[in-house]
């Protein structure tokens, strides 16, 4: 299911910004200067291990980092390669699955991210584990898994729970309007997302893609994240426009 959504999202996805490119500086300063802080160099590998169409990817290659990204979409990860090619950058980018990360080298990454509320769309504790050992494996002896979620515990529950977002025009005189519709169930959720093309001749175009998530509490994410075998659990609120949680592998022993 959430291979489907993100296929069907990526010809779309940088239209949910209200300024995509923007997004992509500001996202890539913020990381760029936490991975610093973390001790993470540009010229160091990251793993970028929910790239999606390239928002952390492309922001991260502006600023020196040698970036290797994965997603489980296969459409994502293609607009993302075209991406590369359109900005003359370079990247190591295929499909892979956050609970396996079956193409990355044990001990190979200074620093592994999942960011974009991605994590959630794993629906049980055993598969959260599963992706922060993966992470935990396939970093080097202090590094750093950096991964944003949405703080679920400040959402309100309602069903049916409406979000726009806002109109794009084209210069074509196309227009196009996302809206997300959430139906909780327990301690899940669906997810609805109906993108509407608006033509200049009034006609109109609506694809529905579907998903779900899993309203996992930060505590019960750092608890798990602990359980994987990272030594540091923190929460920064101050570096995206979602709570950012960072988890450190223990450093090698001196000799």
């Amino acid at each position: 299911m959430t291979s489907s959504f993100y296929d069907h999202l990526a010809p779309h996805y940088h239209l949910l910004y209200g300024d995509w490119e923007s997004a992509i500086r500001r996202q890539g300063q913020a990381l760029a200067t936490l991975l610093a802080e973390e001790g993470v160099q540009p010229g160091d590998p990251v793993l970028d291990a929910a790239c999606g169409i390239g928002t952390q990817t492309l922001g991260l290659l502006a600023h020196g980092h040698r970036v290797v990204a994965s997603d489980i979409s296969p459409a994502a990860v293609e607009r993302l390669k075209a991406e590369l090619q359109r900005r003359s950058l370079n990247a190591l980018a295929g499909v892979d699955d956050l609970r396996t990360l079956a193409h990355v080298t044990t001990g190979s990454m200074a620093a592994v991210l999942a960011c974009d509320n991605s994590v959630p769309h794993l629906l049980t504790d055993d598969d959260l584990l599963a992706c922060f050992r993966q992470a935990h494996r396939c970093l080097r002896p202090g590094g750093s898994l950096v991964i944003s979620v949405r703080d679920y515990a400040a959402v309100v529950r309602k069903t049916p729970d409406v979000h726009p977002y806002g109109m794009h025009k084209h210069a074509d005189g196309h227009r196009f309007i996302a809206v997300q519709v959430w139906e909780w169930d327990g301690e899940h959720y669906d997810l609805r997302m109906y993108l509407t093309t608006e033509a200049p001749d009034g006609t109109c175009t609506t694809r529905v893609a579907t998903s779900r998530y899993y309203a996992v509490s930060i505590e019960r994410l750092t608890a798990l994240m602990h359980e994987a075998g990272f030594a540091q659990v923190q929460r920064r609120d101050d570096v995206l426009f979602q709570p950012v949680l960072i988890g450190r592998t223990r450093k090698a022993a001196a000799p």
